[in-house]
C-alpha cells in the first residue's frame, strides 16, 4: 500500500483556536497529520463518506501503535494526541474518502484526568471487525486483531447492536483498573448468551 503523507505545522495558535480543514484520503491510501508545535492536540473527526476509515496514533520514533479503531460512515470521534505521536488515517476502500478534522490545542493535564475517568484497552482478538456504540463519545469500529486504548467516564456504557436493538455490553465500574485490556470478542459472546441472542 502507499503511503500519501500530509504534514501539518501550525505557529503560534492560541490554546482557544481550532484549525479545521477537510482531507481526502486516495483510495488505498494512509495519510499522516502531525502538528509538531502542540505538545498534545485534539483532533475531532467526522467521517464524511460512505466507507469505513481506520484511524490510530503511531509513535513517531518506532512507529509503533499506541491507540486504534474503525471510524465507521457517518463517524465522529474526539482523538487525544501527544508530541511524540503522529495521527494516521487509512482508507482501504477502492475509492476515494474524505473527512472533515478539527485540531484544537490542548493541555498535557488532560491525560492526567482521576477518579471519575478510567484508561483501559478494548481489544479484538478476532479476525472481523467489531462494531460498538460509546453514547455521547464515539461509535468505534474495532478492527480484527486490533487494540482501541479509551479514556472514559465511571458509568459510562458501551453498548452493541444485535437484532436491530442496541444492547448494554459493558458499564464502567471501579473493577477496571488503569491499564486493563478487556477481550471484547469475548465479553460480546459471553453478553450475547446470556441475553439469548445468537
Amino acid at each position: 500500500m502507499r503511503s500519501l503523507i500530509f504534514i501539518a505545522i501550525l505557529f503560534g495558535l492560541s490554546a482557544c483556536t481550532m484549525n479545521k480543514s477537510v482531507v481526502v484520503i486516495p483510495a488505498g491510501q494512509t495519510i499522516e497529520l502531525d502538528y509538531p508545535d502542540y505538545e498534545v492536540y485534539r483532533a475531532t473527526l467526522k467521517n464524511k463518506g460512505g466507507k469505513g476509515l481506520e484511524v490510530a496514533v503511531l509513535s513517531k520514533d518506532e512507529n509503533k501503535q499506541i491507540r486504534g479503531f474503525g471510524l465507521g460512515t457517518l463517524g465522529k470521534v474526539d482523538v487525544m494526541v501527544e508530541a511524540a505521536n503522529k495521527l494516521v488515517l487509512r482508507n482501504k476502500n477502492k475509492s476515494d474518502a474524505s473527512v472533515a478534522v478539527a485540531i484544537e490545542k490542548e493541555q498535557p493535564s488532560v491525560f492526567d484526568k482521576k477518579g471519575e475517568y478510567v484508561s483501559f484497552i478494548l481489544r479484538n482478538t478476532t479476525a472481523k471487525s467489531i462494531p460498538l456504540i460509546i453514547p455521547s463519545v464515539m461509535n468505534p469500529n474495532l478492527s480484527p486483531f486490533s487494540k482501541s486504548g479509551v479514556d472514559l467516564k465511571l458509568g459510562q456504557e458501551i453498548l452493541f447492536k444485535a437484532k436491530g436493538k442496541k444492547y448494554v455490553l459493558l458499564t464502567v465500574d471501579k473493577s477496571i483498573a488503569e491499564g486493563d485490556e478487556i477481550n471484547v470478542a469475548q465479553l460480546l459472546k459471553d453478553r450475547k448468551e446470556a441475553l439469548g441472542l445468537k
